[in-house]
Parts: C-alpha cells; sequence; structure tokens
C-alpha cells in the first residue's frame, strides 16, 4: 500500500513539472517574434552586401543577403550588433511589434576609415640588402669620343683651310672644326647601336603613335607634329610602360605643351621647320 502511494505520489510530482515547464516554454515562445530589414550604405542607400547581423552578448546571427536583407527571430530584450567591412560597429535597439509577429527595421551604417602603418617595399629584399647590392654593381664605361676621332680628316680639313685661307676665299680653322664636327655626328650616327630591339620598339609603337596622341589630344596637322616632339622630349616611355600610365602622361604632358608652346617652339633648331623626326611613330 505505502509502494503504491509513492508511485502515485512522484506521478503527480512528475505531471506537475512537465506542465510547468511546457508552460514556461509556451511564455518564452509567446515573447518572442521576428525581425527583418536592410543593412544600408549612406553614400549609396543601397544594401550592403553579406553584412553580419547578430543578437547581442550571444552567439547567434545570420549573413545578409547579396542586397543586405536578414531576418532573424529574437525576444523583447534583445538588441542586434551589425558589423560590415569599411563601416563602424553598431549596436542597436528593436522595436517591438505592436500586432503582428513580425517587425521590419532599416539600419544606416556609418563609414569608417582604417588607418594603416607606413611600410617600405624594396625590389632586393631589405634596406641593407640593397646597399650591398647597390655597391657591386658595374659602373657603365663612358664612350671614349677620342676613339671615334679621325685624325686624318682633321689634318686634311686644316691643309684645306690654310690653303683657302692663302688663296683668299675667307675659309678659316673654325670651319674646318664643323665641317669634323659634322662628319663625327654622321659616324657616330652610322656606328650607333639601338636603344632598343625590334620587338621591343614594336610593342611601345603599338602603345604610343601619333593616333593615339590625336585621339586624346584632338589635334592634328603641324600643332600635332610639334606636340609629338614635346612629349618625346619629357617622357621615357619603354615596351614596359603600361597603356594606362602613357595615356594619363600624354594628358599631361599636353596641358604643359599649352602653356610651355611658344618658349618651345622657340628652342626647336632650324631643322624642326620641316617634318619633325619621330623615332617612335610607326
Amino acid at each position: 500500500m505505502k509502494t503504491s502511494l509513492l508511485i502515485i505520489f512522484f506521478s503527480l510530482l512528475f505531471v506537475t513539472g512537465a506542465i510547468a515547464q511546457t508552460e514556461n516554454q509556451e511564455e518564452v515562445q509567446d515573447s518572442s517574434f521576428i525581425v527583418s530589414g536592410k543593412v544600408i550604405n549612406p553614400e549609396t542607400l543601397k544594401g550592403i552586401s553579406f553584412a553580419h547581423v547578430k543578437i547581442h552578448d550571444s552567439y547567434l546571427g545570420i549573413i545578409c543577403d547579396s542586397l543586405g536583407f536578414f531576418r532573424l527571430r529574437v525576444n523583447q530584450d534583445q538588441k542586434l550588433k551589425i558589423t560590415a567591412l569599411g563601416f563602424q560597429e553598431q549596436i542597436v535597439d528593436i522595436t517591438p511589434p505592436t500586432e503582428a509577429d513580425e517587425v521590419f527595421q532599416d539600419i544606416v551604417m556609418v563609414r569608417q576609415s582604417y588607418l594603416l602603418e607606413e611600410v617600405e617595399v624594396y625590389s632586393l629584399g631589405s634596406w641593407n640588402e640593397f646597399k650591398e647590392n647597390f655597391v657591386k654593381t658595374d659602373v657603365p664605361v663612358e664612350e671614349n669620343i677620342a676613339t671615334s676621332f679621325d685624325f686624318g680628316n682633321l689634318n686634311l680639313a686644316q691643309k684645306e683651310a690654310s690653303t683657302l685661307q692663302r688663296g683668299g676665299f675667307g675659309f678659316n680653322l673654325m670651319d674646318g672644326v664643323k665641317l669634323l664636327k659634322s662628319i663625327g655626328k654622321k659616324r657616330r650616327a652610322r656606328n650607333a647601336k639601338p636603344t632598343m630591339a625590334n620587338w621591343q620598339l614594336r610593342i611601345l609603337q603599338s602603345k604610343f603613335n601619333k593616333d593615339i596622341v590625336a585621339e586624346l589630344t584632338h589635334e592634328t596637322g603641324t600643332t600635332l607634329e610639334i606636340l609629338m616632339e614635346y612629349i618625346n622630349t619629357y617622357s621615357n616611355f619603354t615596351h614596359n610602360t603600361s597603356e594606362l600610365y602613357i595615356g594619363v602622361k600624354i594628358k599631361q604632358l599636353y596641358k604643359d605643351f599649352l602653356q610651355d608652346r611658344p618658349q618651345f617652339e622657340k628652342s626647336l633648331t632650324l631643322d624642326s621647320a620641316g617634318p619633325i623626326n619621330n623615332h617612335l611613330r610607326p
């Protein structure tokens, strides 16, 4: 008999506890609601893709979609913590719904800048390694002008000068020196090695030519010829130079050309009155 009473007592206690737990769960469930919304960029008024929305002081949360929308179940006493790259972290209160079991909230973020520490980049490793490699670099040997000097032509020019001077034609030694200089220039021009290989020059010509300059500056005729001479004077493009940099540099030099043109035209030699040489023009 005692055993039966104990069984009945524990059974009633278990049922009472289960009923109380169920009521508590219903109360908790009744106090929760769904909050949905959109995380907005204040500059564009568009949604911030893949922003993080969490319940404050918890590990529960969700990631917004590509348009910045989210949907999450919360309790009335909870807050939302929103984070996104490039924006300040925000903790916002949730406005509970009045009649429906879901509420919509727009959350406008605030831009944030990140200051990075200054770094130094060296193409040859550290600064000490750069100095060591720089010291070990061989200095290019300057060309000896005397090796290209033709003393036979000098003697010949002196003899012609003295002969003409005796004959009364007014030819002096300075004319012979000028003649010798012109001969030396022609000889050096014939023996000069090209600064670029043919394939490198073809690549550069595809990036920088008269048509590209005309398209960027809208110049034609003689002005375009003088502008090409100006750009070649104040630039040093190679086949490795990017097309973007060449375009920006052409526009910058064109602005300088509009101001420097009168003085630049005065500095041109008499030979530039004709067709202007452009070694980069195809």
